[in-house]
């Protein structure tokens, strides 16, 4: 009989994490191994399919805080989560070690000696209409991202006014259903870089919430596609995913959430912004190559025959399975990890925001 799989994502959101999701299942499809079918879930409507040999969560404490992980064991089958949320050689500085059979960590330089954590690159996936790059008589160099504490976007334009006596900055700053204060705080980073840029510097930024293959002809018609994070917190770029899958050249600043690409090329301002043009592609084609859909999906079957094994499910007569919930106050330890990280998402804001609330106390919507 074939395997069967359930991949479980948020509800569809302006959001890296749910983008995050999407990827992860277009890869995991490629596979002749297994059928995998697909669900999204928010607090209202968790209610999932019974019946497979395993269940895939896009689990994150920002999108899924209203889940009580505990509980989900009593689904019959093996249950895995994605975890996107990781600091240097820890997986679960965000997601609880004990309630899922197998953990798909989505860092390739995590080293853990825990049987349930396997390590898997980003899947870059590839789209049929890239569009050709066009020389541009001046050049531009692209930064994109959410506006949230340390993407480092003025950096963006130091670094350019240093290099460069005539040039073009595009930064899209999009609004996020997720980000606290996000459209104040991304109109404030838009000024801060206009007013940084020197004269011959032009700084043209936008908001645009773009589909995955537009936000890739967009890198691919930049010069040079730069990123000079200066943050403090879990988790390795989306960012630059696209970036890469563009082809164009690339920079990155020495900075933990591009430790995946640090090992394939040098940062700013080892290498500056002129040289990264001259210099990164072949990196880019090595990172295309090491991470495609394809070996994603193949590490994948190997964790899940691993796991399988050990894990294997049994006879059931339920159909439906409701995800359980919070009902009261979480562990300090959720409130002390995000205290940590209060220069990039303070409680304050956290509680402004109708899910992160559940971070704190969860409120039955019925």
């Amino acid at each position: 009989m074939a395997i069967k799989g359930l991949f479980i994502n948020n509800i569809k959101a302006q959001d890296s994490i749910y983008e995050s999701g999407l990827m992860v299942f277009n890869s995991l499809k490629l596979s002749s191994l297994y059928q995998l079918d697909y669900v999204e879930i928010n607090v209202n409507q968790r209610t999932i399919p019974l019946g497979y040999d395993f269940y895939f969560f896009n689990y994150h404490p920002f999108t899924m805080a209203w889940v009580d992980t505990s509980q989900l064991k009593k689904i019959n089958g093996l249950v895995l989560t994605m975890v996107l949320e990781v600091s240097p050689g820890n997986p679960f500085v965000l997601c609880p070690s004990t309630h899922f059979h197998g953990y798909c960590v989505l860092d390739p330089t995590i080293v853990h000696k825990n049987k349930r954590v396997f390590t898997f690159p980003r899947p870059l996936e590839t789209i049929n209409n890239l569009q050709p790059y066009v020389e541009k008589e001046i050049p531009v160099i692209g930064t994109f991202g959410f506006a949230t504490r340390g993407k480092g976007f003025q950096h963006v334009v130091e670094a350019v006014n240093k290099e460069f006596k005539k040039a073009i900055v595009k930064i899209n700053i999009p609004f996020g259903d997720f980000v606290p204060d996000s459209r104040t705080y991304s109109q404030f980073l838009g000024n801060l870089c206009k007013e940084t840029a020197k004269k011959g510097i032009e700084v043209i930024v936008t908001h645009d919430y773009m589909s995955k293959e537009q936000l890739i002809n967009w890198c691919s018609q930049n010069t040079l596609n730069c990123f000079l994070y200066d943050r403090n917190m879990p988790g390795l770029a989306a960012t630059t995913d696209q970036a890469i899958i563009s082809g164009r050249p690339i920079a990155i600043s020495n900075n933990d959430t591009f430790r995946h690409i640090l090992a394939y090329l040098p940062p700013y301002p080892n290498n500056s912004l002129k040289q990264s043009v001259e210099a990164s592609t072949t990196a880019i084609k090595q990172m295309q190559k090491d991470w495609s859909q394809e070996n994603f999906a193949l590490k994948f079957e190997e964790m899940l025959q691993t796991l399988l094994s050990i894990h294997p499910k049994e006879n059931q007569h339920q159909e439906l399975f409701e995800i359980p919930v919070f009902k009261n106050t979480l562990p300090h330890k959720i409130k002390n990890i995000y205290k940590k990280y209060k220069g990039i998402f303070t409680i304050r804001k956290l509680k402004q925001l109708r899910i992160l609330k559940r971070f704190f106390k969860y409120e039955e919507p019925i």
